[in-house]
């Protein structure tokens, strides 16, 4: 069933996934983007680059919303406070912040937040915030 837009409030959940982010996403990612860089940490442990969690976590809330043909990604902006190693299980959640019309455009504000099952590769220390956002998006207000 389509998503009807205008039934979106501020404050609803439009998204929520798990990613699990292994070397062959993570790998994928890379590929994808031609990104030849490959990150240790100080412990030798590779790294997730941090826009491979912004493009799969705002892919989540594209294909949640069923954005269709015609949509602006108008902008976006993103804090990352940790590093993520490879084999990380994030939680990622998107809150609809704002949802208007302006003329021919229907404007969606979303507010991200990405949060780590493990840290630093050692279970039990607790979720930890890794990348907290807003993103703005446009559609056509007919959609």
């Amino acid at each position: 069933m389509p998503v009807n837009y205008s039934e979106l409030a501020p404050g609803d959940e439009i998204s929520s996934r798990t990613l699990i982010l292994d070397e062959d996403s993570v790998d994928r990612y890379a590929a994808a983007v031609a990104d030849p860089n490959v990150v240790h940490n100080a412990d030798g442990m590779r790294m997730v680059p941090p826009m491979a969690i912004a493009a799969l976590s705002l892919g989540g809330v594209i294909n949640d919303l069923e954005i269709p043909g015609g949509t602006v990604h108008a902008s976006q902006e993103l804090v990352f406070p940790r590093a993520v190693p490879v084999g990380s299980t994030l939680e990622c959640t998107a809150k609809l912040a704002q949802n208007s019309i302006r003329g021919e455009w229907r404007f969606m504000v979303v507010d991200l937040r990405v949060t780590n099952k493990v840290v630093g590769g050692v279970a039990g220390e607790g979720d930890a915030e890794v990348m907290t956002g807003r993103s703005t998006i446009m559609l056509p207000a007919d959609a």
